[in-house]
């Protein structure tokens, strides 16, 4: 085997890259366009709630530094 056949071909590995990135693409904007489900994001707005009524625990005070 001669150097030039430890070679990975740069096109081939290019293309390669250029087809995963493409699904990768793909299976994320899939997943974009689902969105949240509303009992998913009714529970994180409540947690939002429940975070800002709780004073910030590095403040002795009590008072949210923000």
């Amino acid at each position: 085997m001669s150097k030039s056949d430890d070679k990975p071909d740069v096109q081939a590995v290019k293309n390669r890259q250029r087809v995963i990135g493409a699904r990768l693409q793909a299976v994320y904007d899939d997943v974009v366009r689902q969105g949240v489900p509303d009992d998913l994001e009714r529970m994180l707005a409540q947690l939002d709630d429940l975070d800002e009524s709780q004073p910030d625990v590095d403040d002795p005070a009590g008072e949210r530094k923000d």
